[in-house]
């Protein structure tokens, strides 16, 4: 660690935020510790069907690590803004490394419930680490350099979701198996929590409460809530980002049946659309490390919604296009035709994507203080998990009764209004910026 940052120090971008010690070290814990997360997800589905060959039983895995993101995130942002963000984030990695440990012993369809109990308890210490994790940062690397920080975190959460649930939980799952893969995962997370536990990381000046964090509980929640709601421009972003994350897993619901109906590929081939579209969403994380400025934060939202919601439309529109096509010429479209156009529309969203995700959790980190930025961040997660699952089985009712495109076109619609609507109050009222009274970071 100290030889990777004294080479960052001689880089000619010593001045990033990963120079700083601290920062570096959360984001290498961070970046190891998401990657494993979704490799862990990636050999639960694996074990869930080795073990009971059922597709229900892998339903149940899927829900015992989402179910606690609607349940406990705002509780945790309670707890959280009391407790020392060290402690929370070591206890955290601890907690999930000894969890990963006990799927060691499933070794029939009576261990299962036991495996559906350690998933629920490894993503419940998730939802503790997160809010905690983002009350650091700003303290670490200060308000000019908060945009890139964020920028580098949500490139490094992207690449980890899409190559531990992909490649690496591939390759892992083949060389070593899933003995072995489970004892490596919990190593790999004891040692990221006695690495964060040598980090120096600041006191947050939060203000001292009398009474339990269980006896003033209510009263937190209802602050946390008062506060968000006191503030047009911090609701509207949390808003904004949980319709993005939604629309997101809606897609990922009925892209399958997408790319089967549309393209006649196979559903094992969704990497043609979501390959591109994680590339184009790194991409956009540059970009957006780059262009992002205070005063426009608001507008580079809204401008990706707008993205977002066209290239929704857009994918939804070759279907009619191609049949249009088909009328026109007297003869079939070609399919790479169509699956060119398909890549080209992936990557407008995943580019577009970027531009909702980094400057929204920056506004939510800029607009809070240090005694209820982790209430805040721990309601979006509530919020935006909450309405993925409503998106989640409208997806699928949706797509039964009116069909996939018809159902996409919608989707797409919806956020290219929420989109158009949202620049245009923000241009007839117009938000506080960073520098607002509103960005409470001192």
């Amino acid at each position: 660690m100290r030889a990777l940052h004294q080479a960052l120090r001689r880089h000619p971008l010593r001045d990033a935020p990963f120079a700083n010690r601290a920062f570096l070290g959360l984001w290498v814990s961070q970046a190891i510790t998401q990657t494993s997360a979704n490799v862990v997800n990636y050999s639960l589905l694996i074990l869930a069907q080795r073990l009971t060959n059922s597709s229900t039983q892998v339903g149940l895995i899927i829900l015992s690590f989402s179910l606690p993101a609607v349940l406990f995130s705002t509780l945790a942002g309670v707890l959280v803004d009391r407790w020392d963000k060290r402690v929370v984030m070591v206890a955290s990695n601890a907690v999930r490394g000894i969890a990963v440990l006990t799927y060691v012993f499933a070794q029939g369809v009576e261990d299962m419930p036991w495996v559906y109990m350690a998933s629920f308890i490894f993503a419940t210490a998730t939802q503790f680490f997160a809010p905690a994790e983002g009350s650091v940062i700003p303290r670490l690397v200060g308000r000019k350099q908060l945009i890139a920080a964020n920028s580098l975190y949500n490139l490094t959460n992207m690449a980890a979701q899409f190559l531990g649930f992909t490649v690496i939980g591939w390759l892992l799952v083949r060389t070593l198996g899933l003995t072995r893969l489970f004892i490596v995962v919990s190593g790999i997370y004891i040692c990221a929590a006695a690495l964060i536990g040598l980090l120096r990381i600041p006191l947050m000046r939060t203000a001292p409460k009398q009474g339990s964090a269980l006896n003033h509980m209510w009263d937190d929640l209802v602050e946390g809530w008062s506060y968000i709601a006191a503030r047009r421009s911090l609701l509207a972003t949390i808003v904004h980002l949980a319709i993005a994350n939604s629309t997101y897993l809606l897609l990922g619901t009925l892209a399958p049946a997408f790319i089967l109906l549309v393209l006649k590929v196979r559903a094992e081939d969704l990497g043609v659309l979501l390959v591109p579209a994680g590339l184009s969403t790194l991409a956009g994380a540059v970009s957006v490390s780059r262009l992002a400025r205070p005063e426009n934060r608001h507008k580079m939202i809204h401008g990706g919604l707008v993205g977002v919601g066209v290239a929704v439309m857009g994918l939804a529109g070759l279907s009619p296009l191609t049949r249009l096509g088909e009328w026109i010429t007297s003869g079939p479209v070609p399919l790479s035709i169509i699956t060119l156009m398909a890549v080209i529309l992936s990557v407008a969203f995943g580019y577009s994507a970027a531009f909702i995700a980094i400057p929204a959790q920056t506004l939510m980190q800029e607009s809070s203080t240090d005694e209820i930025r982790g209430r805040v961040l721990s309601t979006f997660f509530t919020v935006s998990n909450a309405a993925a699952f409503v998106a989640i089985l409208l997806a699928g009712s949706l797509a039964d009764r009116l069909g996939v495109v018809q159902t996409m076109a919608i989707s797409g619609s919806v956020i290219l209004a929420v989109g158009l609507l949202s620049q245009y109050r923000y241009s007839r009222r117009g938000y506080t910026s960073g520098r607002s009274r509103e960005s409470l970071l001192h």
